[in-house]
């Protein structure tokens, strides 16, 4: 190995296929990264050294980071470290989320906080202090292990206290409270706390390999990146199948006073990697035991989620029992930005999109606004989408969502080509209201965006203009739907003359379709016998204008026909066997 002695390295990029960092006769030797990354293939070797002031072998400052090559084990050594800086939330009520980007090989001991250091300079950093009192301070940086918790498992006796034993593992996430005051003091021309944010600096041995955590099907872990780099969070949560590939993020009000419960105001925004967007938090009120007593009127920001900074903590959730594993095929050298890498203290204030859709905004009670975001993406489908549909990650008693397969969704992707009557699904445990609004991510040319009141058969068009309803306490689940009226382009769906189809007998008893024209609407019935799996509706020209999957007990079934043009169009019935059915009918609104 090749060993470097050296007081201070500037440079744009640094690549070694192994690298070892000792101190010599001359004195301390280390590496200082300012805004750049550096690359080892293989493994690190790390001996301390002697001088307070630079006791680290390498510095990562200023968006510095670390990658190194992929391998399955951390073959990292030696008693030296590391040192990067992250910032959290500075307020002693509010939490972070967390995940260590290193390992202790600073002290024999588990104990919390061996690992978490006060910056004094660019080099110098001193070790928090802990305390058993409710608050923490900026100055001198003290810690209170009263809010030391990870979590696996479902519901809110699933939080596990850490306290002063940390035996959170690599890739496991842990919450940690802010804290109250100012910290002056000022490194690389930023405070340690100018009251917005605080600074910590991490310090041990570097994680590096693969890192695998244990989850349950159908429960929640606590996880977080746990890498001196960014986390490639898009590449992680596709690749990992054991979970829905969805990740959700705490975030609450800001400036909290209390750490009472019963004053806390919080809840979780939802990341999907497919859909590549992120959908904002709505605020709950608790009560002492954990359990939701009402919305608070409160919502998130919006944030950029694509790439995980450092020692960033999210949930994940189970879709079976097995590994979670992150490896360095994941890590990124990118640095953190409103667009796609925010710790929670940066808000994001623009979005690049890859797909095309918008943002439902929900106006729930004149209260909150519950943002629905729906993603068009041709190779998904109609039902829910690993990795791609977002369930809501704590549903509120008043509130809306996606209706996917009975379930509550925040973030819904479909192929734009299947233009259906997209379900909603509304919930009030009193009376209230829901007032309807859109916000574009990409916009859609020549398509208007309906609402459809599937009792009254009425439409309204959202798409330039918002509208609000008055609602019956209650659950609508087959109420109200989405509906897009566009300008078709041709696509394969029928062959190219209708007239050479084989048509459904009329009057035939296994199947009967029938256009209501009077209340706007095809019906379709289905016998005992029947095996009728998916259903499709298309112009003449075989053009897809609806789809839908048929449940095997659903033997009566109504399409909305109010958003058609008045025209002829056939009706397709596929069996499980593979055998089809078409029928003309004529719409006429």
């Amino acid at each position: 190995m090749r060993h470097f002695y050296l007081f201070t390295l500037i440079f744009s990029s640094y690549l070694q296929a192994q690298l070892s960092i000792s101190p010599s006769a001359a004195g301390d030797s280390y590496l200082y990264l300012n805004n750049e990354v550096l690359f080892v293939e293989k493994e690190i070797q790390l001996s301390r050294n002697k001088k307070p002031e630079t006791k680290a072998s390498i510095y990562l400052r200023n968006e510095a980071q670390l990658l190194q090559g992929n391998k399955t084990a951390n073959l990292n050594a030696g008693d030296g470290f590391i040192s990067v800086f992250q910032e959290g939330t500075s307020n002693a009520f509010d939490y972070n989320y967390w995940s260590l980007p290193v390992t202790n090989n600073l002290s024999v001991t588990d104990k919390f906080g061996e690992n978490i250091f006060e910056p004094q300079t660019t080099t110098l950093s001193t070790q928090v202090k802990l305390t058993s009192e409710l608050n923490g301070s900026a100055s001198p940086l003290t810690i209170s292990k009263r809010w030391i918790y990870k979590f696996s498992g479902s519901g809110y006796s699933s939080w596990n206290y850490v306290g002063d034993i940390f035996d959170v593992k690599p890739g496991e996430g842990f919450t940690m409270k802010g804290v109250n005051g100012i910290n002056s003091n000022t490194v690389e021309g930023v405070q340690n706390n100018p009251g917005s944010s605080q600074r910590y600096d991490f310090r041990g041995l570097p994680n590096d390999g693969e890192i695998s955590v244990h989850i349950n099907k159908d429960e929640a872990l606590l996880s977080g990146n746990p890498y001196p780099s960014a986390l490639d969070l898009k590449s992680f949560l596709l690749a990992n199948t054991n979970t829905t590939g969805i990740a959700y993020y705490w975030d609450s009000k800001e400036n909290g006073t209390s750490h009472n419960l019963k004053e806390y105001e919080g809840g979780y925004g939802a990341y999907s990697p497919g859909a590549n967007v992120y959908a904002p938090a709505v605020f709950k009120k608790y009560a002492g035991d954990g359990n939701e007593v009402g919305n608070s009127g409160n919502a998130g920001n919006v944030y950029g989620r694509e790439f995980s900074p450092i020692a960033q903590g999210f949930f994940l959730i189970g879709i079976k029992d097995g590994p979670v594993t992150f490896k360095n095929t994941y890590r990124s050298f990118q640095k953190e930005n409103n667009n796609n890498s925010s710790f929670r203290s940066q808000v994001m204030e623009t979005e690049i999109p890859d797909l095309s859709g918008f943002r439902l905004n929900v106006d729930i009670n004149d209260e909150y606004t519950r943002q629905l975001i729906l993603v068009f993406r041709e190779d998904s489908s109609i039902g829910a989408d690993r990795a791609m549909d977002a369930k809501n990650f704590g549903e509120l008693k008043n509130d809306a969502g996606w209706l996917i397969e009975d379930e509550h969704y925040v973030i819904n992707v479909l192929p734009f080509s299947a233009v259906e009557m997209i379900p909603l699904i509304l919930n009030f445990d009193q009376d209230g209201s829901a007032g309807f609004g859109l916000e574009f991510i990409r916009e859609l040319p020549g398509v208007e965006i309906l609402l459809f009141d599937s009792l009254k058969n009425e439409y309204f068009n959202i798409s330039g203009q918002s509208m609000s309803l008055e609602l019956d306490k209650g659950e609508y689940k087959n109420r109200f739907y989405l509906s897009l009226k566009r300008n078709l382009q041709p696509q394969p769906g029928l062959p190219a003359k209708p007239d050479k189809l084989t048509y459904l007998p009329e009057g035939s008893a296994k199947i009967n379709i029938s256009q209501n024209n009077s209340f706007s609407r095809l019906e379709i019935s289905l016998d005992e016998l029947s095996e009728v799996e998916l259903l499709g509706l298309y112009s003449l020209k075989g053009q897809l204008i609806y789809r839908k999957k048929v449940d095997k007990n659903e033997k009566y079934l109504e399409i909305p026909t109010g958003n058609l043009s008045n025209a002829v169009y056939i009706i397709k019935l596929t069996e499980k066997n593979g055998k089809t059915y078409f029928k003309k009918l004529s719409v006429k609104n």
